[in-house]
């Protein structure tokens, strides 16, 4: 099989799948219907398999067709990456970077996305948000180049920089049962609780913690929602645990009460796919990740070295 993959034909490809269909697609790129079915003829025969099945009905992807698909937005960003950095010079920052943010680090996060835009105007940046898991899934899959999100245990399969240990706080209404005070893990437990849902880290976190007490949590609701589940809090329906990160903007609040954790943190890390290596406006990325947080007086910071 001769397999020689164009990019043109690859996106011409992901035109057709995003538009479903030949006509739209065509339309789309300005081009004429018969020289876009001659690229997806051509990336057909390059590969040995069809791609789609026609008829009158229109087209659909075939099993081959899907796979494709699943891969062509990972491939084609690539594709860009490496083009731009074999014409750029070799430490200079440009060409598409795909970040994955936690939904608890919108404050710093901003801050740091306004830093690198600054000084990387040549860097187009897609930002995805999710949980710490998913955020993990992604990097492997390929779907972001570099990601923070928090680390229960080492990992073998991605490159991790520890950054940032936070402190963890209980959160609940004004006048509710916390007074600033230090509380443990069997104070906490017989609290009625609003936890984030499973499997988000900070979740195992607490469940892990429990489950070491022989403690059952007196769970009253899972939400999959930070901004939702704070609401909540703030409305007296329960109790919640947060990172410090997560609670930076409303801890002074006088709608709010905080009390830390004992002997309980929340470790954060910047990591990338060690089977990817990370491009150069990926690295500035993560490098700047890592001096913004030795700036910070609240952060504990971390040896700046792998996670074996």
């Amino acid at each position: 099989m001769r397999v020689g993959l164009s990019m043109r034909h690859l996106e011409i490809f992901q035109q057709v799948t995003h538009h479903g269909g030949f006509n739209r697609a065509a339309a789309h790129l300005h081009i004429a219907q018969s020289a876009l079915s001659r690229h997806v003829q051509q990336l057909e025969a390059d590969l040995g398999v069809a791609l789609f099945e026609r008829s009158g009905r229109g087209v659909q992807l075939t099993p081959a067709g899907e796979i494709l698909a699943q891969r062509v937005d990972s491939l084609l960003r690539q594709f860009r990456q490496t083009r731009e950095e074999l014409v750029a010079k070799a430490d200079l920052p440009r060409g598409e970077l795909a970040i994955g943010l936690p939904p608890s680090m919108r404050a710093i996060a901003t801050r740091l996305l306004a830093e690198y835009r600054k000084a990387h105007p040549d860097v187009a940046l897609t930002i995805w948000v999710s949980t710490s898991i998913e955020l993990r899934e992604w990097l492997l899959s390929g779907h972001v180049d570099v990601a923070i999100f928090g680390i229960l245990e080492p990992e073998t399969v991605l490159e991790s920089y520890p950054f940032q240990r936070d402190q963890v706080y209980a959160l609940g209404a004004a006048g509710s049962e916390l007074n600033g005070q230090a509380i443990d893990m069997r104070t906490f437990a017989k609290l009625p609780l609003i936890l984030t849902s499973r499997p988000n880290s900070m979740r195992l976190l607490i469940d892990n913690a429990a489950q070491r007490l022989n403690l059952s949590l007196d769970v009253v609701m899972d939400v999959n929602s930070i901004p939702l589940l704070i609401d909540l809090v703030r409305n007296g329906l329960g109790y919640t645990a947060l990172p410090s990160s997560a609670i930076q903007e409303i801890q002074q609040s006088e709608a709010f009460t905080c009390s830390p954790l004992k002997q309980t943190s929340y470790s954060w890390t910047v990591s990338n796919s060690r089977e990817r290596p990370l491009s150069a406006a990926g690295r500035r990325f993560r490098s700047m990740v890592l001096d913004l947080a030795g700036d910070r007086d609240i952060v504990h910071a971390l040896e700046d070295r792998p996670v074996i």
